[in-house]
């Protein structure tokens, strides 16, 4: 009997294990990663629904929870009426207490305030533990489904942080389609699988604008031929053969800027964002030269900043892209002056070809004048280099001379201009 009893015991805990890290798996399908000051109220959330979905279960079917209660030991004084009494009071009052966590997962700015924004949270908590107990529950059932498809195909899994705002999502995704495309990747646009689109769409039902912030309207894949991209508004979900996902991962890194998300969680890390931002929109309307000193002031900044490092990788990153490009415009290396450089290439090949026509034009001169006897014979040998060398030195010149007018003045007093980050 004890040795059954051990048996059982290792079981439960096995199934226990597994069951945990099914919902692990269910919660990252359904919302991405989240930021970490919002990972523990959204882990509180979603086990205060299951406990929810479990106690109605019991109160509905007592056989089940006579059940779930057997793992549970209760001392022998405790009579099994005020179990029955606290599990009907928890079904009433786990919902209240989940609408004022679900608040905080949201932006302060956007939860409402007062004694009647406090009443319609704990009213919105009801259909919104209704909604993700539900959702949950699906999902338990259909992640494993989708991981095994995944490690069929052998994809791997990789996150990049974003947040994106509700009414920026279809222009975001609009962004990592060009940046892919950018990058030599070809993309579908689809929906995702109906095992991931279903329960998306039963907890906005339940929920409403409540999870906004965490689950997409129209949840939208980027697909290719060996991966795809899946867009949370706080978490982009990167799948496919190992050297796949990481070539789209780069092409992202490389080509998606400045967007309308940010790529940074940290909202000291936004606002780094903004400026920098803010400097590459200012680019083609300056020389440069201010929005070095710019980017010299959000350095400082920057140095001051405690990030993770992951993020300060994002914002060094977007930092040496907008110094690149300030760079390119000090030196006249913009697309407008590469335009006109290439311009200059053809005008200058034009004249050289001009030059070698003059060159051979005077050596045939030369020559029948040494033919008949009226140069010396080094003449026709002479003037064609002469001639050759005085139109392209006077190619250079000119050439040299246009690019250096170019050239922006420095200014002394640039620097003191922005003491702090714009």
């Amino acid at each position: 009997m004890i040795a059954i009893q051990a048996l059982l015991a290792m079981v439960f805990r096995s199934a226990g294990r597994l069951l945990n890290t099914v919902f692990g798996w269910a919660t990252v399908m359904l919302f991405g990663r989240v930021p970490q000051d919002r990972q523990i109220y959204l882990s509180l959330v979603s086990f205060g629904s299951v406990i929810w979905l479990i106690t109605v279960v019991g109160i509905a079917f007592p056989r089940v929870g006579t059940f779930v209660l057997s793992f549970v030991p209760l001392p022998a004084w405790i009579d099994t009426t005020w179990v029955r009494l606290a599990m009907l009071a928890a079904a009433l009052v786990i919902p209240a207490v989940v609408g004022v966590l679900a608040t905080r997962l949201v932006d302060p700015e956007d939860r409402p305030g007062g004694a009647g924004g406090a009443m319609k949270l704990i009213l919105r908590g009801y259909p919104y533990t209704v909604g993700l107990s539900l959702t949950l529950l699906l999902m338990t059932l259909f992640a494993p489904v989708l991981k095994v498809r995944d490690l069929l195909r052998r994809w791997t899994t990789q996150h990049v942080p974003v947040i994106v705002e509700p009414q920026d999502y279809p222009a975001v995704v609009d962004d990592v389609d060009a940046a892919l495309r950018a990058g030599g990747i070809e993309t579908q646009r689809g929906r995702p699988s109906w095992m991931l689109r279903f329960p998306t769409r039963l907890l906005g039902w339940f929920a409403g604008p409540t999870v906004g912030d965490l689950v997409a309207e129209e949840l939208t894949r980027l697909s290719t031929s060996d991966g795809e991209i899946l867009l949370h508004p706080s978490d982009m979900v990167i799948s496919g053969r190992a050297a796949a996902a990481s070539r789209m991962r780069a092409i992202v890194a490389e080509h998606l800027t400045f967007t309308r998300a940010y790529l940074t969680w940290d909202k000291e890390a936004n606002e780094i964002e903004d400026a920098l931002r803010r400097v590459w929109d200012g680019l083609p309307d300056t020389s440069g030269v201010d929005a070095l000193a710019r980017l010299r002031a959000l350095e400082s900044k920057m140095a001051r900043l405690t990030l993770p490092y992951e993020e300060w990788e994002v914002l060094f990153r977007q930092k040496l892209q907008v110094e690149r490009a300030a760079l390119r415009r000090v030196a006249g290396l913009d697309e407008r002056s590469a335009a006109a450089m290439d311009g200059d290439e053809s005008t200058g090949l034009r004249r050289a070809l001009d030059a070698v026509a003059a060159a051979v034009a005077e050596f045939r001169h030369g020559w029948k004048a040494e033919r008949d006897g009226r140069g010396a014979g080094l003449a026709p040998f002479v003037a064609a280099a002469a001639t050759l060398g005085a139109v392209l030195s006077a190619r250079r010149d000119t050439g040299i001379g246009r690019r250096r007018a170019n050239l922006p003045l420095p200014d002394a007093h640039v620097e003191a201009r922005y003491p702090e980050a714009a």
